[in-house]
């Protein structure tokens, strides 16, 4: 015979299951790649090289990948890349290709730390070594800062209908229809 099973009982077995699949994954280590580009331009302090038709190369372009191991609400960034010069094509034309000389192997790290939901703190370090006239020079940028995620807009347009976005998830659209306005409510469930 099977036992019965009431709402309350079940309801507590459920809840105690996600609340130890959630403490799991505040505990637990993930690993996320990314693969990012990079474009600065260089100061004019030295001497920048030239091409051999005497144009400036004073732009730096590159890829990056790197592996973020996370766990909690920290984030550590080691990666690998290459970077070279930008050589400027002769018309300047936007729709033409870019080529690099001059490539050298980067290494960058990061670190991150999610303060809410929202928002997080950053540092970021990348270093190529060899690049420039001499062999000897080289490169480093670091940033640090804070980023946060865009606003969510509660009333906007939405396939051609007007609406607002509750936080419950529903949305209410006004849209119109056969000649006349619908009103449509949408959820989730």
């Amino acid at each position: 015979m099977v036992p019965a099973w009431g709402a309350e009982p079940v309801a507590g077995i459920v809840s105690e299951n996600i609340a130890a699949a959630q403490q799991r994954r505040a505990t637990s280590m993930a690993l996320t790649p990314e693969v990012s580009t990079v474009r600065t331009r260089l100061l004019p302090a030295g001497t920048s090289p030239v091409t051999s038709d005497g144009r400036l190369l004073s732009e730096l372009a590159g890829v990056n990948y790197r592996v973020w191991v996370s766990r909690g609400r920290a984030d550590m960034g080691v990666g690998m890349g290459a970077m070279g010069y930008v050589v400027p094509q002769p018309f300047s034309r936007i729709e033409e290709p870019v080529a690099l000389a001059g490539g050298s192997p980067t290494l960058s790290v990061g670190l991150r730390y999610r303060v809410t939901s929202e928002s997080a703190v950053y540092a970021d370090a990348s270093s190529a070594y060899g690049i420039g006239v001499d062999s000897s020079t080289n490169y480093l940028n670091t940033k640090v800062g804070m980023e946060w995620k865009p606003a969510k807009h509660r009333l906007g347009f939405e396939r051609g209908a007007i609406g607002i976005h509750f936080d419950s998830g529903y949305r209410l659209s006004l849209k119109p229809r056969h000649g006349g306005l619908g009103l449509y409510l949408r959820g989730q469930f």
